[in-house]
């Protein structure tokens, strides 16, 4: 396959870029500092350029079967951010002009509130009020846009617990369609996300869902 890999110089990008070749994927990561990419390869084609510029990413995403995202921002504790939706439209903009379909982003776990399904006790009551909570929040607004605007493409949102910077190991990776997974465990290898992010391109199985994984 011909993959578009945006926010290939963040450590889950870095990991799901050198799978993705490893695999044998030809690999497009459009970048604001191309001198950030460190590995170097034949089928890696890096190009510098803004992804709030949706004709850089149409030019990108030309002959790409799908698009995968590890785009991510900082919390804030006062300023709103809306990150993931301003630039997931642009992507889906792009994606639509060009005719490619399938869509792979990351989130996170607990992403909204649900009452009757309520997520673990750290998570919504010590890291969403004072942490993450606006970064969550941005992610659900993105994950809205998509079901509710984006029929027209076979999106998965992969939500993760706690990333830690590891390669992939051979653990069994469990997923539920909700906010999180029960009784697993609040940390995964972010090699681990990335390998599961390109195994899901072999099945049609996650199209248009949201799904929770963890170890």
């Amino acid at each position: 396959m011909k993959l578009a890999v945006l926010g290939a110089t963040g450590p889950t990008g870095v990991l799901l870029t050198q799978l993705a070749i490893e695999r044998g994927h030809t690999v497009v990561v459009p970048v604001r500092s191309p001198q950030k990419v460190q590995l170097q390869h034949e089928r890696l084609n890096v190009a510098e350029g803004d992804i709030y510029n949706q004709d850089f990413l149409v030019e990108q995403f030309s002959g790409c079967d799908a698009v995968l995202s590890c785009l991510g921002t900082k919390p804030t504790l006062f300023s709103k951010i809306t990150f993931y939706e301003d630039t997931m439209k642009i992507v889906v903009s792009a994606m639509r002009t060009v005719g490619v379909k399938r869509l792979v982003a990351i989130t996170s776990w607990c992403t909204s509130y649900n009452s009757e399904d309520p997520g673990p006790f750290f998570v919504e009551w010590i890291l969403k009020p004072f942490v993450l909570g606006r970064v969550l929040t941005s992610m659900a607004d993105m994950e809205d846009f998509l079901q509710k605007e984006c029929s027209d493409l076979d999106y998965t949102t992969v939500r993760p617990p706690g990333l830690k910077t590891a390669p992939p190991t051979e653990n069994e990776i469990k997923v539920e369609e909700r906010q999180f997974v029960e009784g697993a465990s609040s940390m995964i290898n972010r090699g681990d996300v990335a390998q599961f992010m390109l195994n899901i391109l072999e099945t049609e199985k996650w199209y248009k869902k949201c799904i929770a994984v963890a170890y």
